[in-house]
């Protein structure tokens, strides 16, 4: 392996011989004595002066960025002398965590033969060099022994290396003496493949700007292997394998500080690691950092340098050990972009959920060219900038989010930022009542008019994909929405995805929709408004199981109600009620007589939806009062009457009819008829609102057939109940469940 000063000196005599140049001309021009020349060129010389390399420059007429690196290599030769190691070899560290998937490809990358070249690409602070290192260090003995050499390109700097140039210190490093380097690119490098056709040797480019510097370092089909890291994948390399380096993984992530940080420091702290690693986004820059200021600061725990983490307004000002900061990585690939791809990343830090597509995005950035920002968003994701969660989504990692957001502060005006959300959060609001739309009455009011054009859906397929992907965005801009007093935009987004929420009743984010539909209408005074965000509250409620909270909000309901005059929420406070009543263990009678006034209101209103509901309850109250038979009767009558217009309302209606039946059913003790009905009900699952409902059929279902002394076919059926309590989130139902399978599983042995 060359010195820095043999690779100063083969620079140095490409140079002169690219500007056509004797010895004895570059010394006249430069000043600088012939004998000198001739020992830095043959690398005699520790490295020059920096008024030397000043002067061999002007007198080559050497470019800005040529003037830089060569001066570069002549400060290393003084640095470190003429018989110091060269300045291209990769530094191992003895921490190095994780990556055994990554190790593993490239082992066998190297045994197969096939594959002459890899790009190890990714954002930047994913220890793309670090593992080119290892891997380095791992492969060399047993897969090339040849040797290993490497080369930094420095393609994210300013002055990348060019490729001529990184071939001159290659060709040099593997040997070659400087008089048999050809001044000509196009011949250097086919010298170059040629001394690699006939050697095992190990190439590592490390930095590579883009594939018009790395192609020419690239292997012929025999011989060397090359290992390109890159923050691009290189997609225009041809004949090459990649592999992408994400973050780590939460264990190797507490992994890697543990090991930074010894055991005395970590012992007892595994909770305070696991939060330095979430805080870090488990990027491996960050998490050197964090391990090298804890080491630096023996007195500092790791709570503590959590805490100041945990602020988002400093994090990334905290995030600095020395040379090492992530602000600085994330800087390097940001002022590579175009303007129109920096305004889209500073933008997308105005998202409220995790990932976006395109149509989102161009709303954000006020492009029209849908295909100019799907394109913008690929080349973000190229620059390691962007993560493509899955096709056609693009997310930010939390530490790039904090950054953009920076950036967006430092670069535009307040007043266009806050311009640029509201537009965002109008036109999500817009879209979500233009989809919701598809399940409302026909002749539900369309969206308001806005600058961009909502979000159309084709079909109601369509509209429930596009409002489950995007329900942490609409959700999220409602506070935006509130400041901005757009309170009649939000009462009418709650109002068009009402019936909606019926079929995806477990998110969360409905109480988070009709509480701010409640706000809007008291700011708005509209008492009728009020008393039906009450009624949805109470709704929300009740499908978790809070029935006490349900009744509350019904009961507050039934006031603005009446001040309204409002006979059909009315009669929608007193069905929840109804349903409160029958599920917190009150006289059953309330619930018959809540559910009396729910029926007779509704039939005032001729609100058939609301009339089928009621009645269902008070079927419902019955049974519970002891009146099975009567129940079952008002079940059966229900079975297959009209329950109004709303699109999907009638089968999901039915459905829990059909439900009511069996338990009715099976207060009545007809076992086998219940085990015919309950099989009936739990045959289709039509979305994800009904998980519950099925795996709460299920559990009567397994009563029903216990009594039948069909034990193995009531173990199937708690089993596949417990499954659904589980995916639900309802621990508490999961856990009674689970319970009953284990009595029942004692029953069967004994």
């Amino acid at each position: 392996m060359p010195s820095d000063a043999t690779a100063f000196g083969a620079v140095l005599r490409s140079l002169r011989r690219a500007a056509r140049l004797t010895l004895e001309e570059l010394s006249h021009a430069s000043g600088v004595s012939v004998r000198a020349l001739g020992d830095m060129e043959r690398g005699r010389s520790r490295g020059p002066q920096r008024r030397t390399v000043d002067a061999l420059a002007a007198a080559l007429e050497l470019d800005i960025e040529q003037r830089q690196r060569l001066q570069r290599l002549a400060d290393a030769g003084r640095e470190r002398g003429g018989s110091a190691a060269p300045p291209y070899l990769l530094r191992t560290v003895a921490d190095f965590t994780g990556r055994e998937g990554e190790l593993a490809d490239l082992a066998a990358l190297a045994r197969g033969g096939r594959t002459r070249a890899v790009v190890l690409f990714g954002p930047g602070g994913q220890g793309k060099t670090t593992l080119a290192a290892q891997a380095a260090r791992e492969l060399a003995a047993e897969h090339f022994p040849d040797g290993c050499v490497s080369v930094q390109l420095h393609g994210m700097s300013d002055t990348p290396l060019p490729a001529a140039e990184a071939l001159v210190l290659l060709l040099t490093a593997l040997g070659l003496p400087p008089d048999r380097i050809p001044v000509d690119p196009t011949a250097r490098e086919a010298v170059y493949r040629a001394t690699l056709s006939t050697r095992r040797v190990l190439v590592v480019l490390d930095d590579a700007a883009d594939e018009a510097q790395a192609r020419p370092l690239l292997p012929d089909a025999e011989g060397g292997f090359v290992l390109v890291t890159s923050r691009r994948p290189l997609t225009g390399l041809e004949g090459v394998r990649r592999i992408r380096l994400g973050a780590l993984s939460g264990r190797e992530s507490a992994t890697l500080l543990e090991r930074i940080l010894g055991t005395p420091r970590t012992d007892g702290q595994s909770a305070a690691i696991d939060r330095l690693a979430q805080l870090c986004g488990h990027l491996p820059l960050a998490l050197r950092i964090v391990g090298n200021r804890l080491s630096s600061r023996p007195a500092w725990t790791p709570a503590r340098l959590a805490d100041q983490l945990a602020d988002e307004e400093r994090r990334l000002g905290t995030l600095v050990a020395g040379d090492l900061a992530v602000r600085g990585a994330l800087a390097l690939s940001y002022r590579q972009l175009t303007a129109p791809r920096r305004l889209l990343l500073r933008r997308l830090a105005l998202l409220p959920g995790h990932d976006t597509g395109p149509h989102l995005a161009a709303v954000l950035t006020g492009a029209d060219d849908q295909f100019a920002v799907q394109d913008a968003l690929d080349l973000l994701v190229e620059r390691g900038l962007l993560e493509e969660t899955t096709p056609g989504r693009y997310a930010l990692h939390d530490l790039v989010r904090l950054f953009a957001r920076e950036q967006l502060r430092a670069e535009e005006e307040p007043s266009a930022v806050e311009a640029t959300a509201l537009r965002m959060a109008d036109w999500l609001l817009r879209s979500a009542s233009a989809a919701g739309r598809w399940f409302e009455a026909p002749g539900a009011p369309e969206p308001w008019p806005g600058d961009a054009p909502a979000f159309a859906p084709a079909s109601a397929e369509e509209a429930e994909d596009w409002l489950g992907t995007e329900r942490a965005h609409w959700t999220g801009v409602l506070p935006l929405m509130s400041e901005a007093r757009r309170y009649a935009e939000i009462l009418h987004t709650a109002r068009t995805l009402y019936w909606f929420s019926d079929r995806w009743d477990a998110w969360p984010e409905w109480r988070t929709l009709f509480s701010y539909g409640l706000r809007s209408a008291t700011a708005l005074g509209d008492p009728a408004a009020e008393a039906h965000q009450l009624n949805c509250l109470a709704w929300t409620y009740a499908v978790r199981g809070a029935y006490e909270q349900a009744e509350e909000h019904a009961r507050r309901a039934l006031e603005p109600a009446t001040q309204a005059g409002d006979t059909g929420q009315q009669a929608w406070a007193w069905a929840y009620i109804a349903g409160a009543c029958l599920n917190l263990d009150r006289p059953a009678a309330e619930a018959v007589r809540a559910a009396e006034d729910a029926v007779r209101l509704f039939e005032a209103t001729g609100d058939r939806a609301g009339l089928a509901v009621s009645r269902r309850l008070l079927g419902s109250a019955l049974r519970e009062a002891g009146r099975a038979e009567e129940a079952l009767a008002v079940h059966r009558g229900l079975l297959g009457r009209d329950a109004g217009n709303v699109p999907g309302f009638q089968e999901y209606a039915q459905a829990i009819l059909r439900y009511q039946v069996a338990l009715d059913l099976l207060a009545l003790r007809r076992w086998s008829d219940a085990v015919e009905a309950f099989r009936a009900v739990v045959a289709p699952v039509t979305h994800g609102g009904t998980v519950r409902f099925k795996a709460r059929a299920l559990t009567h279902f397994a009563t029903a057939l216990e009594h039948c002394d069909d034990l193995a076919g009531a173990r199937a059926r708690l089993a596949e109940a417990h499954l659904l309590f589980s995916a639900a989130g309802d621990t508490a139902a999961a856990e009674r469940t689970a319970a009953e399978l284990e009595r029942l599983a004692a029953a069967q042995a004994g």
